[in-house]
């Protein structure tokens, strides 16, 4: 997950969904309203980082995207109406419809292999567990339940499993459970906080990050799904969170502080190859590759244009 909103001077969001992220790189939908001079708001971009194209244009805060299967739409979360909710709209900002409405904290979605459905965060019931909903919105019920916190949910590209990260074990380690929920069970077991997991394209490995190597400093990391092999990927003062594989498994997005600002980064899939994407004065993180791998979607804060 995301656990500590980036380390990187970015506000909480209010109490129960930052309860989730207190160790690791925080996940939960930034923070609280910027200066009418900022944007929060999810644009995308080419992987090289050009055409940097903002599609969101809405009060508030608009993070977390996760591109539909068939690349014709983005699911995201958004307090616009006045708490942290899920919404859907087409790949080009338009048509910005919400799928959760209560007075808890819904965020973090993500797509299930087939675009039938929708996992995501929720303290709807008084911790945050793993939600799952139709596409539509509808039939959202809950998958996790226990006195702890779980997020993050990952679906595996087969869409059998669901990689997700929980403190049950008290410690946020990676676990993975069967797609409605049952037989979850650990990969990683340090004693460090690991979380924010990603699946490769081909489902062989997962990237995830970790403090484990310098406590307070998060690194991305890969293992094999089994949890096998597991070995650090970036290695930088700065915190580097929330992996994202590129459709043909050959490169991986994340965010970085290591430049001062929290800005995209892009890797090969072994590490190599370190560079950056975006530069701007603000906070740019939430990488997501579309299906088609031509656009990576992102959440920012910059001076508006």
């Amino acid at each position: 997950m995301r656990k500590n909103k980036g380390a990187v001077a970015a506000s909480a969001l209010a109490g129960a969904v930052m309860l989730a992220v207190s160790a690791c790189a925080d996940n939960s939908p930034e923070a609280a309203p910027s200066p009418a001079s900022e944007v929060q708001d999810i644009f995308f971009m080419n992987p090289d980082g050009s055409e940097q194209t903002r599609i969101t244009d809405e009060p508030g805060v608009n993070s977390s995207p996760a591109w539909s299967p068939d690349g014709e739409r983005i699911t995201f979360n958004s307090n616009r109406d006045g708490n942290f909710e899920i919404y859907v709209m087409d790949a080009d900002g338009s048509d910005q419809r919400r799928l959760t409405n209560n007075n808890a904290e819904d965020f973090s979605p993500d797509w299930s292999r087939d675009g039938k459905q929708i996992a995501f965060n929720s303290d709807r019931d008084g911790n945050r567990e793993i939600y799952v909903m139709d596409a539509d919105g509808s039939d959202q019920r809950r998958l996790t339940n226990n006195d702890f916190n779980d997020g993050l949910a990952a679906y595996s590209p087969d869409g059998n499993l669901i990689a997700f990260e929980s403190n049950r074990t008290g410690n946020f380690e990676i676990f993975v459970m069967n797609s409605d929920g049952s037989n979850p069970r650990s990969l990683t077991n340090s004693d460090a906080v690991d979380g924010s997991p990603a699946w490769s394209p081909n489902g062989s490995q997962i990237s995830f990050i970790s403090e484990r190597d310098g406590r307070g400093n998060f690194e991305v990391y890969l293992m094999e799904a089994d949890g096998s092999g597991q070995i650090r990927l970036t290695n930088s003062p700065g915190f580097d969170t929330f992996p994202s594989w590129s459709p043909d498994g050959t490169r991986i997005a994340f965010d970085s502080v290591r430049d001062q600002d929290r800005e995209i980064y892009l890797m090969n899939a072994d590490g190599s190859d370190q560079r950056r994407l975006t530069d701007s004065p603000g906070i740019d993180r939430f990488a997501a590759w579309s299906p088609d791998g031509t656009k990576i979607a992102f959440y920012s804060e910059r001076l508006n244009p």
